[in-house]
């Protein structure tokens, strides 16, 4: 080291015990990548539970083309020659930490005609006997793309979502009707 090289250094003076306030804040926080990460996987979360249930063909209100429905002459013909026969209910956790009650039930074609189409109707019943919440299922044509024709039979679920605010003990049943027929 040469002379000039000391003479510079120590014309600068000796370094300070501590660093000004304006370092101090140009510092990143270290913890500041936690909080981004976090609310980006927060926000994934919710995406996915979203378009999860926007998939679930349960969940979606749908309705089957040219069915005749309560007051038409051809479903009130042959409705109680449609036969639903409960099987089970079943009460499951919901994927969005609710829960979700299930029939599982047989329909019979006791009729003369074959059905193309059917829609039945879950109904989720309070203590008095109203209707909280309901789902649609299309047994035929989603599980069973043919006819059920007359003297068959098939096997067919509905779920309906319990509402955020209810709990089991505030239900008292679940009942599946006829909503509507397709020949």
């Amino acid at each position: 080291m040469s002379e000039q090289d000391l003479v510079k250094r120590s014309d600068e003076g000796p370094a300070p015990d501590f660093e000004p306030a304006f370092a101090q804040t140009e510092e990143k926080n270290p913890i500041r990548p936690f909080f981004w990460i976090g609310g980006v996987a927060v926000l994934l979360i919710v995406g996915l539970i979203w378009m999860i249930a926007n998939l679930n063909p349960d969940n979606r209100s749908r309705a089957l083309d040219n069915v005749v429905r309560s007051g038409s002459a051809d479903f009130d013909s042959y409705k109680d020659k449609v036969e639903l026969e409960v099987i089970d209910k079943i009460v499951y956790p919901s994927m969005i930490g609710l829960w979700q009650l299930e029939v599982k039930a047989r329909m019979h074609n006791r009729g003369d005609r074959p059905v193309t189409g059917v829609e039945v109707l879950g109904k989720m019943l309070d203590l008095d006997d109203k209707v909280i919440a309901q789902a649609t299922s299309i047994p035929i044509p989603q599980v069973r793309r043919d006819t059920l024709k007359p003297g068959e039979s098939l096997a067919f679920t509905v779920k309906v979502d319990a509402p955020g605010k209810y709990t089991e003990d505030q239900v008292k049943d679940i009942v599946i009707e006829l909503k509507g027929l397709r020949f």
